[in-house]
C-alpha cells in the first residue's frame, strides 16, 4: 500500500537561522512515522533577502521531500499560507511557523487526533513567553472577531493546526481571497479538535511582526471575516434616525407650547439638519448593507508570482 503524503506548510521570511533546525525536528519525528507516511515540506518565500532560499536549496540536495517557492514580493503570511496549501500533495497539511514558537513536537498530537477522524485539529496557545503589550493585544484581538464573527472561533487559537484533504480541496478550489484563513477554515464546520500548549519565545532572528503591525493585520483580519463593522455602521444609522426623531417631536412642541424659548427660524433650521442627519444616516447603512454583500462575493486578491523554486 502506499504510504499517504502529510505536507508542513512552512511560510517564510529572512528566517536563515531557523531553517535548518525546524528541517532537522521534522526529519526526526518523521522518522516514527517512517513505515505509514511520507512527508514534504514546503518552504514559501516571501522575497527573503537573507540566505534562506540557498539554505534550503543545499538541503534539498540530500532530501527531495523539502521544497521552497519563492515569491516575487512580500505577499504576507495569510497569502504565503494559501499558496502553500495549493501547492501540497499531502492527505493533510500542517501549518507551522518556522521561529519554533509553536513546539514541533505537538505534531504526532495532531497526527493522532487526525488519525482518530477529525477533519481539523489545532494549537490552542494557553499561555505565550513573549511582550505583555502583543501578548494582550493579541487576546484583545481573538476576542473581537470572536464577538463580531458570524460563526463561534475558539479565542487563542493561531495557525498551527493540522487539517485534512477534505480542507486542503477547498482552498485549491477556491478563488484566491485575501481572507482571514483559520477562520474560513473553522466556519465550514468540519469535525474538529484543540490542543493547549505553550508559546515558547523565538529561538533566534528578529519577529516581522511590531505592534503597528499586529494593529493593522488586526484591522484587515476583522475586516476580511465579517461585515459586521458595516452592519454596525447601518444600526448607528439608525440609531442616529431615531434620535433625530425624537429631536424633531421634542423641538416642534416646544415652539408650540413656548414659541418664545428659542429665537427666530431657531426650530426650523434644528428641524432640517436634523430631518438631513437622519435621511442621510439611514442611506448610508442602506449602501453600507450592499457594499458588503458586494464585498463577499468580490473580494480578491491580485495573482500569486512565483520566481524560483525548489522541487
Amino acid at each position: 500500500m502506499e504510504k499517504k503524503i502529510i505536507s508542513i506548510c512552512i511560510p517564510i521570511l529572512n528566517e536563515e537561522e531557523n531553517i535548518k533546525s525546524i528541517y532537522e525536528k521534522i526529519k526526526n519525528i518523521f522518522v516514527k512515522y517512517s513505515k505509514v507516511y511520507k512527508y514534504e515540506i514546503i518552504f514559501t518565500d516571501n522575497n527573503s533577502s537573507d540566505n534562506s532560499f540557498e539554505i534550503i536549496k543545499k538541503i534539498n540536495l540530500t532530501d527531495k521531500n523539502v521544497k521552497c517557492f519563492s515569491f516575487s514580493n512580500n505577499i504576507g503570511k495569510e497569502r504565503s499560507l494559501i499558496n502553500a496549501y495549493k501547492l501540497a500533495n499531502g492527505s493533510a497539511a500542517i501549518q507551522l511557523d518556522c521561529d519554533l514558537q509553536d513546539p514541533p513536537e505537538l505534531i504526532e498530537e495532531f497526527i493522532k487526533k487526525w488519525e482518530e477522524g477529525y477533519d481539523y485539529v489545532y494549537g490552542i496557545r494557553k499561555n505565550r513567553k513573549e511582550n505583555f503589550i502583543i501578548k494582550n493585544l493579541r487576546k484583545a484581538f481573538y476576542r473581537t472577531i470572536n464577538f463580531l464573527s458570524h460563526s463561534e472561533l475558539k479565542n487563542d487559537v493561531g495557525d498551527f493546526s493540522l487539517i485534512d484533504e477534505k480542507i486542503i480541496k477547498i482552498i485549491k478550489s477556491m478563488d484566491e481571497r485575501d481572507t482571514y484563513l483559520r477562520g474560513f477554515i473553522y466556519s465550514l464546520g468540519f469535525k474538529n479538535y484543540g490542543i493547549e500548549h505553550v508559546r515558547e519565545e523565538r529561538k533566534a532572528g528578529k519577529t516581522k511582526f511590531n505592534f503597528f503591525k499586529y494593529i493593522m493585520e488586526s484591522f484587515k483580519n476583522i475586516t476580511n471575516h465579517t461585515i459586521a463593522p458595516l452592519r454596525m455602521a447601518t444600526l448607528f444609522g439608525l440609531m442616529i434616525s431615531f434620535f433625530s426623531v425624537v429631536g424633531l417631536i421634542y423641538y416642534f412642541i416646544q415652539k408650540i407650547f413656548d414659541p418664545a424659548s428659542s429665537p427666530q427660524g431657531f426650530t426650523t433650521l434644528v428641524f432640517l439638519m436634523l430631518i438631513i442627519l437622519a435621511l442621510n444616516s439611514i442611506f448610508i447603512g442602506i449602501i453600507g448593507e450592499y457594499v458588503g454583500k458586494i464585498y463577499n462575493q468580490l473580494k480578491k486578491f491580485d495573482k500569486t508570482i512565483i520566481i524560483k523554486s525548489i522541487e
